[in-house]
């Protein structure tokens, strides 16, 4: 799987905005910018994420794409549909029913 960035079309987008532009707006260093736009940066800090977000006011889904490289997500089965409201309602249930003690005791019953 590898993630990359839309970066390049929201530039376009905007009238071809300047990485200078962007900089300068967002404080996000122009060789970040290049990097993420040419698929070079191996990760996105949240801030960075949402600098970008707020800048070309777009959602992380609007800047960032996934491609899986060729794996293949099934849907879930009937099976697994029909008990997800189960599953959900007993994963909400045990952390209510935990009595509340010093941090070292919860994660200790993990």
């Amino acid at each position: 799987m590898k993630v990359t960035t839309k970066l390049a079309q929201l530039r376009a987008d905007s009238g071809n905005i300047s990485y200078e532009e962007i900089s300068e707006s967002t404080g996000i260093n122009r060789q970040q910018l290049r990097e993420l736009e040419n698929g070079e940066a191996n990760g996105i800090a949240f801030t960075t994420l949402a600098q970008l977000c707020v800048f070309f006011h777009c959602s992380p889904n609007d800047l960032l794409i996934v491609d899986w490289e060729g794996e293949e997500i099934a849907p879930p089965t009937a099976e697994e549909r029909e008990q997800s409201p189960q599953i959900m309602k007993q994963e909400f249930t045990r952390p209510e029913a935990m009595q509340l003690g010093f941090a070292d005791e919860i994660w200790d019953t993990f």
